[in-house]
This record gives C-alpha cells, structure tokens and sequence, in this order.
C-alpha cells in the first residue's frame, strides 16, 4: 500500500516521529498505523471495535487534560469515526484547523474554484486562507476556551491540547 498518513488510521496517535510507525509483513514502516496498533503487516488487536478503542483513547485523554470521562471517550469517538480503519476510507484533514474533508463539500476552494485537498471550507476559499494573517499562536487563544468549554476541562489543559493537535497541521509547522 503506498498511502500515507500523518496520524494512525487506527487510533488517530501522531505518527511524527518514525519510530512512532508500526510494521509491515516485510519489516517496512507502515504508511497508515502506529506500533501500538499494527506489527507485521497485521492489526494487534484484530477483534478491537471502534467503542473498544474509543473507551481506552477516552480514558488516557480523561487523564492526561482532566476532561470528565464521558466526555472524552466522545470526543475520541468522533475523532475516530473519519479513520481509515473505521470509516472504510481513507479521509483527508484540512491542514490549518484538522476538520475531517469527509464530504466534498467540506473541502475548500482553490484560486481556480477547484476543490482543495488540504484545506476546508471555513480555512480556506478561493486559493487564499480565510484568515491570512491568523497565527498559531491566536489560533490556540481562540479555539483553546472553546475546547474548554465543550469539553468541561481547565482552560490550561485545554490550551495545551490545541498546542499539541496544531504542531501536527502543516499550516503551522
């Protein structure tokens, strides 16, 4: 398979790092999930169900940024749901906010009213940002108490959350 993918298309972990990677049958890294998810060319836990996983990703995110627990298992459900391994496709995410381009519409638009495969539809329009001058570091105050909000967690947690999720997007590598 010659896909790629910057996040593990099993559990959404970060594959940033190579060794993040897990292993095809013949010892390659795999393009599209982490060692904790695949080895050898095969799913670790094959019999693992969407819930399963969202109910383990729910609990070390419940830990790790004091979301309460039915919240977060939620919000790593919805963050699973797009991935390869659950949804039956691969699905592209905007590089400036990580919004699922599940439909075409969500897709942004290039200068040439093509359909962007990079950015969404409230990033991007018409081969510009929608907010050509919005930084990182505006981006994290912005979104960080909404997070908080939504999610019942302390704001610091929240900020540091959005943090980490945006190093991943390579509009603000």
């Amino acid at each position: 398979m010659n896909e790629t993918s910057e996040t593990c298309q099993s559990c959404g972990m970060p594959l940033s790092v190579p060794d993040a990677r897990g292993t095809e049958g013949d010892g390659t890294p795999s393009g599209l999930y982490c060692r904790y998810c695949y080895r050898n060319g095969a799913f670790t836990e094959p019999e693992a169900t969407i819930e399963t996983m969202a109910a383990r990703g729910g609990e070390m995110m419940s830990r790790m940024f004091e979301i309460p627990p039915e919240r977060a298992e939620g919000f790593v459900l919805q963050q699973l749901r797009p991935l390869l391994r659950w949804s039956g496709r691969l699905v592209p995410s905007c590089g400036s906010c990580g919004m699922p381009l599940q439909d075409p519409s969500d897709a942004g638009t290039e200068a040439d009213g093509s359909r962007s495969d990079r950015y969404c539809t409230h990033c991007y329009r018409n081969g510009a940002f929608v907010e050509p001058d919005l930084t990182r570091e505006a981006m994290i105050a912005e979104y960080g108490p909404l997070l908080a909000a939504e999610l019942g967690m302390p704001r610091e947690k929240a900020t540091e959350m959005v943090t980490a999720f945006t190093a991943t997007l390579p509009r603000w590598r």
